[in-house]
């Protein structure tokens, strides 16, 4: 029996879960998006209290990678390392876009086609089979009406995330299905369990989130 701490602080609502193997044992989440880095580090401890397990039981900790938040990845990224470099214990990363990709792999025939918002017409996307195997590299890309075009017309494509309101608005959900992945952490478990199984471990000194685009701050107003 493997104890493995889940952390996913990649998008607007924040989750954290303490698992036994891919079972959830206790989870906690945050939907205020400011709020992640204050709400991380306490939600984490109540997990241990309601558990009673101890930090030391731990055997790995699994962080969404991004891309996301960038705040959010960093905050997420470096709790669990501080975790795993403290018990010296493997960091597991997964892919926010395969992770949301997962919530709709039941429904899927044929690809899943993953977004997250980047604000205006941008998104980072992802393409997976049913089987959750990219199909190409995820990238960051602005939408439009020719968007993924070559596989809507040959396949049965379901979009997911919160960046898939905009496929809505630009080709219509009529002929697109969009769906929105629900109860991630659940599948968080299975994707963190399976990396685990099979000693999928992230360099824990070189690995840094995935932001897909560089960081732009706008300007303050003087």
């Amino acid at each position: 029996m493997s104890h493995l701490l889940l952390i996913d602080t990649a998008v607007n609502a924040a989750s954290v879960a303490l698992t036994s193997d891919k079972k959830i044992l206790a989870q906690k989440e945050n939907t205020r998006q400011n709020d992640h880095a204050a709400w991380l580090h306490p939600a984490i401890q109540s997990l241990f209290e309601e558990t009673g397990i101890s930090i030391g039981q731990l055997d790995a900790v699994g962080v969404t990678a991004g891309p996301g938040s960038y705040t959010g990845l960093r905050v997420g990224m470096a709790a669990a390392k501080g975790f795993c470099f403290a018990q010296n214990i493997p960091l597991i990363s997964i892919s926010t876009l395969q992770l949301l990709a997962a919530g709709v792999q039941e429904e899927a025939t044929d690809l899943i086609i993953a977004l997250i918002d980047a604000r205006r017409d941008e998104v980072y996307a992802g393409v997976y089979d049913r089987d959750l195997r990219p199909v190409v590299e995820e990238q960051a890309m602005i939408l439009g009406t020719d968007s993924f075009q070559s596989w809507r017309e040959k396949n049965h494509v379901i979009y997911t995330g919160d960046g898939a309101a905009k496929i809505e608005r630009l080709i219509g959900i009529k002929q697109f299905p969009l769906y929105t992945a629900k109860n991630l952490m659940g599948k968080l478990a299975g994707l963190t369990y399976e990396k685990f199984q099979r000693s999928e471990f992230s360099n824990l000194a070189y690995l840094e989130p995935t932001y897909l685009k560089e960081f732009h701050q706008a300007p303050k107003d003087k």
